[in-house]
């Protein structure tokens, strides 16, 4: 444990304890699926369970003995599942710290404030309103505008379970304050933003509990303002024992890609007839986008998921509907291709690879070796993996296989943190032109894209993006006209 006095790991069976506890199940925290259509990529722990996990160890270990009277906590980075953050104290171990940090891979992800004394006891608006019995099944899907002065009563966990939890925490401050700590992370994931917030400041009160604490009331929240230019909502709560803000961002929805009508006006029916493609990474994105307008040119594709099935499906069922053939298939490229591809017999005229994981990976150091590591497997290992596969004589086509290899503008305007994905893209367009020398029944087809509007791309600011359409469909027609002349 570098530089700290406490460490751990969020497995996913500690993840669904909390969300249990708390009644936080917004999909960023709780659905893989849904999460990598984020800017995270991937399922991150909530934000408060990692502040209460720092304070029940701080009260347990004996570093916090005077009453808490103010939490001011800032979440600075998200922390994946899996992740290992460490618990440290910036100056010394003395009893009382005003100041403490959690940090994943020496980067600070969550800093705090506290402050001690004892609070007046107080008798709050909502205390005579008991919590909601359940808490909402999925998180409100809720406009920015439609934020201003929404208000409700949040679901709070039972005192028996907060106990559970977090022991020393609860008897260090009540039962009622932590479990009004606990539902201030339902508040912002699944009220009010809900389904497309990210946590960002909280700054909490303490009162001294008050003789009604043992009733199980609810925690009255109300959206005080909300700044556009940044899609920033500020939250005040109001509970038996806990009263303050909460800070909350609130991201840009999933990118929805053109439907096949929509598509139509741009392709001739038949342009792309010749076109049977494996496209990997086909479920979403760039490459759903893809196989649209080979399919609304007259071409057929087989795409490829790696855990997007549902999505997949859509797609597919998207372009069948408009008579055009596709099947789907689930694929890994970090797998070898052929256990995953036996069933496969016929040969494609065009490979497109959009393959793709998370890529803004938050990191101390300029280079993460792990973080690389993965980069290379998804975009040079694989990609090299299957156009083996497929150029292999009882699968290779008459002519050449004509593939489409993704790089990106990262490799020359080399953007801050993303070292390792440009490293990876640049090693990607190398391995691509020692392929096209020695590999005779293959021709790859590689350019960098620029920036174009996906999920992972979509933060909390609608940011300047080219239109895909305009960008993929001269590299699909380019691809057709390559495959004619050979």
């Amino acid at each position: 444990m570098p530089n700290g006095i406490a460490s751990r790991i969020v497995t996913p069976e500690l993840q669904e304890q909390f969300a249990a506890l708390s009644g936080d199940r917004n999909p960023l925290h709780m659905d893989a699926i849904a999460a990598r259509r984020t800017r995270p990529g991937l399922p991150v722990v909530h934000g408060v369970h990692t502040l209460l996990w720092a304070l029940e160890f701080l009260v347990a270990s004996g570093h916090l003995l005077s009453p808490l009277s103010r939490i001011k906590a800032k979440f600075l980075q998200w922390i994946y599942l899996g992740d290992e953050a460490v618990l440290s104290l910036p100056f010394d171990a003395k009893p009382d710290p005003r100041l403490l940090k959690v940090e994943v891979l020496g980067l600070p992800v969550l800093s705090v404030e506290l402050q001690f004394g004892t609070g007046a006891s107080t008798e709050p608006k909502s205390a005579l309103i008991p919590s909601p019995a359940a808490p909402l099944p999925a998180a409100l899907d809720i406009s920015f505008a439609d934020l201003d002065n929404r208000s409700g009563h949040a679901f709070t966990a039972t005192e028996a379970s907060v106990r559970r939890f977090f022991p020393q925490l609860t008897a260090s401050i009540g039962p009622a304050a932590v479990a009004e700590i606990v539902a201030c992370s339902y508040v912002v994931g699944m009220e009010a933003p809900g389904l497309h917030s990210m946590l960002s400041k909280l700054d909490l009160t303490i009162a001294r509990p008050s003789p009604s604490e043992g009733v199980r009331t609810a925690l009255h929240y109300l959206v005080l303002d909300r700044d556009e230019r940044f899609r920033k909502a500020r939250i005040a709560v109001d509970g038996c024992s806990v009263t303050g803000t909460l800070d909350a961002f609130i991201r840009v929805p999933p990118v929805e890609q053109p439907s096949m009508q929509a598509l139509a006006s741009h392709v001739s029916a038949s342009e792309f007839a010749d076109i049977d493609a494996l496209i990997i990474g086909g479920s979403r994105g760039l490459g759903e986008l893809t196989a649209k307008l080979i399919a609304a040119g007259g071409g057929k594709s087989t795409i490829t998921y790696a855990v997007g099935k549902i999505e997949a499906e859509s797609v597919a069922s998207q372009i069948r509907a408009r008579g055009s053939g596709v099947q789907v298939l689930p694929y890994d490229v970090r797998m070898p291709p052929p256990p995953q591809l036996a069933g496969l017999t016929k040969p494609f005229s065009h490979l497109f690879y959009f393959a793709t994981n998370a890529i803004f990976r938050p990191k101390k150091n300029l280079v993460s070796p792990p973080v690389l590591a993965d980069f290379i497997a998804f975009y040079v290992i694989g990609f090299h993996e299957i156009c083996l596969y497929l150029t292999q004589a009882e699968r290779a086509s008459a002519g050449k296989l004509i593939a489409y290899y993704p790089s990106s503008v990262a490799v020359e305007e080399r953007p801050a943190g993303m070292t390792e994905y440009a490293m990876a893209k640049a090693a990607g367009e190398q391995m691509c032109r020692d392929m096209n020398q020695s590999l005779p029944n293959l021709h790859i087809l590689t350019s960098r894209l620029p920036r174009l509007l996906t999920d992972q791309t979509a933060g909390i600011m609608p940011e300047r993006a080219l239109d895909p359409i305009g960008v993929l469909l001269p590299i699909v027609r380019e691809m057709r006209g390559l495959s004619r002349g050979f």
